[in-house]
């Protein structure tokens, strides 16, 4: 016989069912990684660092100033300025309650006015480098018998542990500036105390009726790119006892029965103008 002049099988199907099968890779499976995981940040997270010149602020819960994020330096600016008896905002600016003397008129009697912590050599504030504590005061009189201690603590708490640097004698009259530096210690939150003493002894809180304490807290890095001991402070030189020579230039007696080597005399009150009789005076005990 004939074959079929057509067959059903001559011409296939132009577009069969499964030239795009169900089972293909899907584009973009769902179960790609999420781009941002929530569990990707930490529930705490340590200071910001910012790398800059930070100015502290009042923390009512700890009773001081307070640099929070990580710098190259924290000041005070002008909230230390005076005592609690004068200028100075929210005395008294201690951690542990430590207070000012009763006594002080705004720059004519002692006063701490301002304190800034800074990175000694670049970088940031971080634990195991050096950084340095600049006080700037003020001096009663010659600032001959006006001295700053400088202290540390490597934790804030309302019972901070404070170790010496050292002490600075004002040096002279007026504003001074005196600078002291330091190896930061671990700790991610620290600070720094100075006390700034009219006579008396090296003390975070001596007490003295013209004696002004101030604290400075900041944040401090954990980590640090510097190698540890890359940098030495400088040592505090050697504070010296008070001279008795600086008797003759104290003309009040609560001041001259301050300083421990003077001694108020009073005089015998008789013929004073005349050229005979002892005036009152302050002399070398």
């Amino acid at each position: 016989p004939s074959p079929t002049p057509n067959p059903t099988t001559a011409n296939p199907t132009p577009n069969p069912t499964t030239a795009n099968p169900t089972n293909a890779s899907t584009p973009n499976p769902t179960n790609a990684a999420t781009p941002n995981p929530t569990s990707a940040a930490p529930t705490t997270l340590p200071p910001t660092p910012t790398g800059g010149a930070l100015v502290a602020t009042f923390v009512p819960s700890l009773g001081v100033l307070k640099c929070s994020a990580i710098g190259a330096s924290c000041t005070s600016g002008l909230l230390l300025d005076g005592t609690a008896n004068n200028n100075e905002p929210n005395p008294p600016n201690t951690l542990d309650s430590c207070t000012d003397g009763p006594y002080g008129s705004y720059h004519y009697d002692e006063s701490i006015d301002k304190i800034t912590v800074a990175a000694v050599g670049g970088g940031q504030l971080q634990a195991g480098s050096v950084a340095e504590i600049q006080a700037q005061v003020y001096a009663w009189s010659s600032g001959s018998a006006d001295t700053a201690d400088f202290y540390y603590a490597a934790a804030i708490n309302t019972a901070p542990v404070w170790t010496l640097i050292g002490s600075l004698p004002a040096g002279g009259a007026g504003l001074r500036t005196l600078t002291v530096q330091y190896t930061l210690p671990a700790g991610a939150d620290q600070a720094v105390r100075v006390n700034f003493r009219y006579g008396g002894s090296q003390n975070p809180c001596s007490g003295g009726s013209w004696d002004d304490v101030d604290d400075l807290a900041f944040s401090v890095g954990t980590t640090s790119s510097m190698v540890a001991g890359a940098l030495k402070s400088n040592p505090v030189p050697e504070l010296h006892p008070l001279q008795s020579s600086i008797c003759a230039d104290i003309g009040s007696m609560l001041r001259c029965d301050a300083v421990p080597v003077c001694k108020w005399q009073s005089g015998n009150g008789k013929g004073k103008g005349k050229g005979n009789g002892k005036k009152e005076s302050c002399s070398p005990k």
